[in-house]
């Protein structure tokens, strides 16, 4: 059995947005084995939502933490789960590591696309299924918009990894994406489990030439699909979402078993190496792993965590924690399964912290019960039935974070194989030691007035005089729209994800009007990360703009705050860290014309440099370019060599090289045909710098002379 720290539950009711008529209502909360929290409510048909999260209220401010936006109405039972999300900067915590919890759910109204939203669902397993081991998850959906931008998968209510495979067609008018998800039926319990997956579809690609159409989006979701888990070895759970030893962490590494095994723990390097081993018997195991190999310091890197299992002299189950398909990985391990479904399953428990009243399931209690007042535990029922085992657990087994603490042995690392229930975080940490090194990300949707979007004030000239200002792309006196970037946080939060995935920190994220225009300017915070990304609308001026000190022809950002915008002209940055190693080398503007070659080659010859001496590459486009949301993940796998997502294997790449080809393969995946061509993208960079390599090439000594490559034609292919 297990203590469990649960959040005390503080539900705040709020008030749905101005699109809508009714107030939205919780119609339910449950607490999940693992101390996450569904929230269920009663949603209106083709309405979306925002699902908001705080840690404190007080009456001046309240930071809310968004966890799910647009997402879409599933009829009476809508439900949602709050893991946590430890992929955002800052992180927001698992439910059961914060004291109290608090909850805002915002009705957004109906969906622009509402009489024309995606189809979409889960096509593999069917619904009943028992399922082991890997399981693959097959989600199909279909739009006759000309874009779909992908499918996302839930497990009781939380997100999955992105797809391993996506694949588009297309069958007369209507465009079809068809994706496949892989994940390991290990990290849940031996029960019943509830799938579905969401849509979206657009009317077009996000980004485009000024003033085009609004781009209206859609979004579905699918019909539930139940299936069981049933494995040898379940509830795999690591204590660490990025495990640093330097920092003094240890890897917590705990599983559980259907019945009494003897087990082995192989933590394995990319090179299938076998670097740390750990055995034991029991219906559990729980391994603290140092970092270490038998306390000889290691490299810091990708390292895989295999499980092996036996009972009675049958065979074994083998599972790695490697569900999601890290780069550089071993081959995986042919499973002999053994394994019997499971009637006496751990279950959550609740009894007085006083001690006066029995022990219930914790089902028992109607939702919203404040359990402030009560002990959560997990135990079967047969654990419940023996008396001594409840007593030994208050008594002596469980220490302040309701972990069982194993003994200590010489290396640093420990094993225990009884009473260590497993509270898995998922999706499962990445298997990961160290870091690599630092990574920013920063996006702007540009979605806070809807479809009507940004229309800046044009920025002065001044050198001419008050009432002259900078032209914008040959529109003269007009000032530009700016719509919606559609699919801006999903290429933003893919990226993040690839990095992480790979054994990078991140080390900045800033989204919406936590992007301010201050963070953009001289030594912002982007300077202090190795490598950065920004994603937002950039123009370029058509007449010259003398604010640098000289009259220069530049590109300009519209940064928006609530529902207000101005320019950040490019003179104002200043990309680059302290030293050439220490700091920002690799900065990409994903942004239309944001090294237009004429504007570009007019601010060099005034020596305006929207950088420093020690940034090695600018990376960006010489043209209007169109969002997608793949994007970023694929210039982060061609980097760092992850061959397992990306649809063409290309190896590791330089850093320009894989800029090319992830908006190449993101277009040419996505099937469409786009508005816009030719589309080109464009690298300037210190010369010793044009073939770095992201991992290898950071000590690179600089020449101190730039150039501008030429523009390559990454649309049409």
């Amino acid at each position: 059995m297990k203590i469990i720290k649960l959040a005390v539950l503080a539900v705040l009711l709020a008030a749905s947005s101005a699109h809508s008529q009714t107030n939205v209502q919780f119609t339910g909360i449950k607490v999940t084995d693992e101390g996450a929290i569904q929230l269920h409510w009663s949603s209106r048909s083709n309405e979306i939502y925002e699902i908001d999260e705080a840690d404190s209220l007080n009456n001046t401010n309240v930071t809310w933490n968004k966890l799910y936006d647009d997402y879409p109405s599933q009829g009476t039972n809508t439900f949602i789960g709050d893991f946590g999300n430890y992929n955002l900067s800052p992180q927001i915590f698992n439910p059961k590591d914060m004291p109290i919890r608090f909850y805002r759910l915002v009705d957004k109204g109906q969906d622009p696309l509402a009489s024309d939203e995606p189809s979409i669902s889960i096509t593999s397993p069917t619904n009943g299924s028992a399922v082991s081991d890997e399981l693959t998850i097959t989600v199909v959906a279909a739009s006759d918009q000309p874009v779909i931008s992908g499918t996302k998968l839930y497990v009781d209510g939380q997100e999955m990894r992105p797809a391993n495979v996506v694949t588009n067609y297309s069958n007369g008018s209507t465009n079809y994406e068809a994706d496949t998800y892989n994940i390991n039926t290990c990290e849940w319990g031996n029960e019943a489990h509830t799938l579905f997956a969401t849509a979206t579809c657009h009317s077009g690609f996000g980004g485009g030439p000024l003033g085009a159409p609004a781009v209206l989006t859609g979004n579905a979701v699918s019909s539930f699909v139940q299936v069981t888990f049933s494995n040898l070895i379940s509830r795999i759970s690591f204590s660490q979402p990025f495990f640093q030893p330097e920092l003094g962490q240890t890897q917590q590494v705990s599983a559980v078993f259907s019945t009494n095994c003897d087990w082995t723990l192989n933590i394995v390097d990319v090179s299938s190496n076998v670097v740390q081993t750990a055995s034991g018997s029991g219906t559990s195991m729980l391994y603290d792993w140092d970092g270490t190999s038998n306390g000889t310091n290691i490299p810091n890197g990708i390292y895989y965590y295999y499980i092996y299992a036996e009972t009675n002299g049958e065979a074994d189950e083998i599972v790695t924690n490697d569900s999601g398909g890290g780069g550089g990985s071993p081959p995986s391990p042919d499973f002999a399964f053994s394994s019997s479904s499971i009637s006496d399953a751990p279950q959550l428990w609740a009894m007085p912290t006083n001690g006066l009243g029995d022990a219930a399931p914790l089902i028992l209690y109607p939702p919203g019960f404040d359990t402030n007042s009560l002990m959560i535990f997990s135990a079967t029922p047969s654990e419940m039935r023996t008396a001594s085992a409840l007593a030994s657990l208050n008594d002596s087994a469980a220490d302040d974070s309701g972990r069982f603490s194993p003994d200590a042995s010489s290396s640093g690392s420990s094993a225990a194989s009884q009473g260590s229930s497993a509270a898995p975080q998922r999706p499962p940490p990445d298997p990961i030691k160290g870091s690599s090194g630092t990574f920013g990300i920063a996006y702007q949707t540009y979605s806070a007035n809807g479809t009507n979007g940004y229309r800046p004030p044009l920025p002065r000239d001044n050198n001419v005089g008050l009432n002259s200002f900078v032209s914008m792309e040959n529109m003269g006196t007009v000032a530009p729209p700016y719509g919606p970037l559609t699919d801006a946080d999903t290429e933003g939060i893919l990226f993040a994800t690839e990095m992480q995935k790979m054994g990078w920190s991140l080390g900045l994220f800033k989204s919406d009007d936590s992007l301010r225009m201050i963070d953009l300017q001289g030594n912002g915070p982007f300077n202090q990360v190795d490598i950065g990304l920004l994603i937002l609308h950039c123009a370029y001026g058509t007449s010259n703009d003398s604010t640098p000190g000289h009259p220069v022809k530049q590109m300009y950002f519209p940064i928006t705050f609530g529902t207000g915008s101005s320019y950040l002209r490019m003179s104002d940055m200043d990309f680059g860290g302290i030293t050439p190693t220490n700091g920002l080398k690799w900065m990409a503007l994903a942004a239309c014309s944001s090294l237009y070659h004429v504007n570009w080659s007019s601010m060099n010859s005034q020596s305006v440099k929207p950088y420093n001496s020690n940034l090695h590459l600018l990376l960006g486009a010489d043209t209007v370019i169109d969002i997608q949301s793949r994007i970023g993940e694929y210039w982060a796998a061609y980097m760092l060599g992850d061959t397992n997502i990306t649809p063409v294997n290309r190896g590791i790449e330089t850093i320009r090289q894989a800029w090319y080809d992830a908006f190449h393969d993101a277009y040419q995946e996505e099937g469409g045909a786009h508005t816009v061509s030719p589309m080109k993208l464009v690298i300037a960079g210190d010369n010793a710098c044009l073939g770095d390599y992201l991992q290898t090439q950071t000590n690179t000594v600089l020449s101190g002379s730039w150039q501008e490559l030429t523009a390559v034609t990454i649309y049409p292919p």
